[in-house]
């Protein structure tokens, strides 16, 4: 479901925003990154691996 709310999400943001995404599970870290790497207007900017919380920046960029 990352994938989903941040496509969502980001339809919302102005070009050079950046969302930040919180997620539970392990695969969003590669999930949101095939993601980012096939969408135009998406960038990857960051992701942060905590104990329990995986958090990916994603910036609109058209």
């Amino acid at each position: 479901m990352p994938v989903v709310k941040t496509k969502q999400n980001i339809d919302q943001l102005a070009e050079g925003e950046i969302l930040e995404v919180l997620a539970t599970d392990p695969g969003s870290m590669s999930d949101l990154g095939g993601w980012a790497d096939t969408t135009d207007g998406v960038e990857l900017v960051d992701q942060q691996e905590g104990d329990d919380v995986y958090t990916h920046y994603v910036r609109k960029t058209e």
